[in-house]
């Protein structure tokens, strides 16, 4: 027993880095995604933004050198792209796919064990980071995010790098490691724009350090601040770099509002000046069970425990975790979108750190068999998160629930469990993307053409386009998504026009029954939509098949 203690003392961070990326490894999503993951990994393979890359009209000629179609906006993630392109470039006999899911995992482990090296030092409790480092390795966002192609991991891995260099600082008095947080900061941001939180969350623990201190409290060192301040800000923005460098390319091409899109400041500012009293409570009681549903009964109260009472184990750590959290968590409830809960991810990293120092301080307290018997009780609440999560979906199927219990789109004609897709972050062996993919694509007929407006229909669009554009499979098939056209002021009247147009001449698919996109409901007054190879055939009443069954 104390040859292992001393082992952990030794090699803790780098046993909990390996049993997290063992763990992550064997429950990585294998192939393609869906969604947004689809498009992340059509991105990285390419290594260009997939707007830019469908762009036709205008015409743009970027230059010669490499990720010359590296986008800038909300949605690219440049550093991202540019690491697991290298990956896929410098790897050429791995399986591409998988290599680039495989980077989430190696930074989610890396995470991971950087929350384990948080709570181990500054608590002296390395049954404490075990706790935070285990709660975050099976909390369902953290995990699901870890296993599939997302740019999340990369972001919390280099937010925390960022958070243990300023520990190092404060702690040597070294200002090269305030330059080196400040870069990995700069970093976060070429890969997140949710990087550019840290500014208020910083401001934050600034004041909640200051109100820590006894009365009468010191004069502030305004002159010393706005030094660290300068070396912090230069070494952000060397880390900026990697983005600057896109952004001057691209504006060479086109206007700042075609490079940046809407950025995650209009974006955010629209939806908060839209956010009613009753979408505000949505989102607080979403966020609230989304947490428990994270970290269960026991996590949430050891996470509420470290953030008030933290500071005993934890010192100025503690007011960090303090105003990150309330920071990224206020950022994550007003910003109400379909994917919300990715947005909560950055929240759940801190609370995985208060997590931690909950633990220290109730350890603290504890003596001989009761520390031992709650030690024994919290890993069996954490290793049994991931069963309650593989058995929600059959339980929720079971009682008559579906996909529409959590507002799952359906796949076309209805190919996938949803619920099993985004409940379950276990994704061992899960190949339904490239199943339907490669099934749909070669069982289009000639010359077809499929509607898949790519907000809407964002799973069929980025898994059909994958193959169309990147495996060249079926270059006869024409997949429209109107990528260039903006999707909240998109009219069905493109597709209606496309179809009449067209339907004479080559077989016509619609990858969903969506009226607001293809106006549907006009569509059925003169055609025939039927299930057909995965998506909806539209059929002239008086061409369709024998027996077709017409929708509805």
């Amino acid at each position: 027993m104390a040859g292992a203690a001393r082992l952990f003392e030794r090699w803790g961070a780098w046993l909990v880095f390996l049993l997290a990326l063992a763990f992550y490894t064997y429950t990585l999503q294998p192939s393609l995604a869906w969604g947004d993951g689809t498009r992340l990994q059509r991105e990285a393979v390419t290594g260009e933004s997939f707007i830019l890359a469908e762009m036709v009209a205008p015409a743009i000629t970027p230059d010669p050198y490499p990720f010359n179609r590296l986008g800038v906006a909300a949605w690219d993630h440049p550093l991202y792209v540019i690491l697991a392109h290298t990956a896929v470039k410098l790897l050429p006999w791995v399986a591409r796919l998988w290599l680039v899911n495989f980077v989430s995992a190696l930074c989610g482990a890396g995470t991971v064990a950087l929350v384990y090296v948080l709570i181990a030092t500054q608590t002296a409790w390395r049954a404490a980071g075990v706790v935070a480092a285990a709660g975050l390795m099976v909390s369902h966002t953290f995990w699901f995010h870890a296993v599939t192609p997302e740019v999340y991991t990369l972001w919390a891995l280099l937010l925390l790098t960022a958070l243990v260099l300023w520990q190092r600082f404060e702690r040597t008095g070294r200002r090269r490691w305030l330059f080196a947080a400040g870069l990995a900061l700069g970093l976060g941001a070429s890969n997140h724009l949710l990087a550019l939180l840290a500014a208020p969350a910083i401001v934050t623990y600034a004041g909640l350090e200051y109100l820590s201190q006894a009365k009468p409290r010191p004069p502030v060192a305004w002159r010393r601040l706005f030094g660290w301040s300068v070396l912090a800000g230069v070494g952000f923005l060397l880390g900026f770099v990697p983005y600057l460098i896109q952004l001057v390319r691209l504006l060479q091409l086109l206007p700042l509002k075609d490079v940046m899109g809407p950025v995650v400041g209009t974006t955010f500012f629209a939806n908060l000046l839209a956010l009613t009293p009753l979408g505000l409570l949505t989102s607080l009681v979403t966020f609230s069970v989304l947490t428990l549903v994270q970290f269960n009964p026991a996590g949430v109260a050891l996470g509420v425990v470290g953030l008030w009472r933290g500071a005993r184990v934890g010192g100025p750590l503690a007011r960090k975790v303090a105003a990150g959290y309330l920071v990224y968590a206020a950022f994550g409830v007003l910003y109400h979108v379909s994917d919300q809960f990715a947005f909560f991810l950055s929240a759940y990293v801190f609370f995985a750190l208060a997590l931690g120092l909950g633990a220290a301080v109730v350890l603290a307290r504890l003596q001989g068999r009761q520390k031992a018997w709650t030690l024994a009780g919290l890993a069996a609440l954490i290793a049994l998160m991931p069963v309650a999560y593989a058995a929600a979906p059959g339980l929720v199927h079971a009682n008559g629930g579906g996909d529409e219990v959590l507002g799952i789109p359906q796949i076309g004609t209805g190919v996938r469990d949803g619920l099993a897709y985004y409940v379950n972050p276990n994704k061992h062996g899960d190949y339904t993307a490239w199943d339907f993919g490669l099934e749909t694509m070669t069982a289009l007929p000639p010359n077809a053409l499929v509607l898949a407006e790519w907000y809407t229909d964002t799973d069929e669009y980025f898994v059909l386009r994958y193959f169309n554009a990147v495996e060249g499979i079926r270059s006869d098939v024409v997949l429209e998504g109107w990528p260039t056209e903006d999707p909240f002021a998109f009219s069905a009247d493109l597709a209606l026009a496309r179809v009449a147009a067209e339907v004479g001449q080559r077989p016509i698919y619609l990858a969903s029954l969506s009226d607001r996109y293809y106006g549907v409901e006009t569509l059925k007054r003169d055609y025939c939509l039927t299930p057909e190879h995965n998506l909806y055939r539209v059929y002239p009443k008086a061409q369709a098949p024998a027996g077709a069954a017409c929708w509805p």
